[in-house]
């Protein structure tokens, strides 16, 4: 807003779209986008993943921006077919890139089972657990042996064209890791306890895979 509009109070001009988001969008990413993965290594062993990035153009109908702190964001762009690409970025600067699909959702039956759930739940904390017919370990302080507490960090969604704010959301999260020696990468396992208000919380399970730039394209 110019010094005359806030001395005499004329009102601003609208924002633009990118305005409406907290953080810079990285790499080209917008909603009403298309993404589309390089599915390679599905061919190369098919089987081998538990989950798979979805196949053809993907939209991207909702980005999500996660502050977690000292200049690190994550920009989650969530597409048609229960995925979405994760860009974190450090100062501006992208930092990480990983694919993430959605395996599992479980809706507890109330409240008092989500945060229990929260508290105990071996999924959010152990160092090892068993998921789907694999083991995981868990991928931060992975000399404590027993269970430790999730990582709680904040999601604010946006939607549309222009795009605006469309809710928000607490994480209680924990990621954990299984070497895939077909593949002779990694695979990632992001367990999620999702708050979204006094009646709507849920339980996820999203398989991920690291990504550079080369194994996907925006348009």
């Amino acid at each position: 807003m110019s010094l005359f509009n806030k001395l005499f109070g004329s009102p601003a001009p609208p924002p633009s779209p990118a305005s409406a988001f907290r953080f810079p969008l990285p790499l080209g990413v917008r909603i009403g986008a298309h993404i589309t993965f390089d599915r390679t290594m599905y061919q190369v062993a098919p089987g081998a993943m538990l989950g798979e990035l979805p196949e053809g153009y993907q939209g991207i109908p909702c980005i999500g921006q996660i502050d977690l702190g000292d200049g690190t964001v994550q920009h989650r762009c969530y597409v048609d077919d229960d995925a979405y690409l994760m860009v974190q970025t450090v100062g501006g600067d992208v930092d990480g890139l990983m694919g993430f699909c959605f395996a599992e959702t479980v809706n507890p039956p109330n409240k008092h089972a989500f945060q229990a759930f929260i508290l105990e739940h071996a999924h959010l904390g152990a160092a090892e657990i068993d998921y789907a017919g694999k083991r995981w370990q868990r991928q931060i302080n992975t000399t404590a042996a027993g269970r430790i507490p999730p990582m709680v960090f904040d999601e604010t969604l946006y939607r549309y064209t222009p795009a605006r704010q469309d809710g928000d959301l607490t994480h209680y999260a924990m990621m954990y890791q299984r070497h895939v020696p077909e593949l002779g990468r990694d695979e990632f396992l992001l367990v999620t306890a999702e708050d979204s208000g006094p009646t709507e919380f849920c339980i996820t399970y999203a398989v991920g895979v690291d990504l550079g730039t080369e194994d996907f394209q925006i348009t």
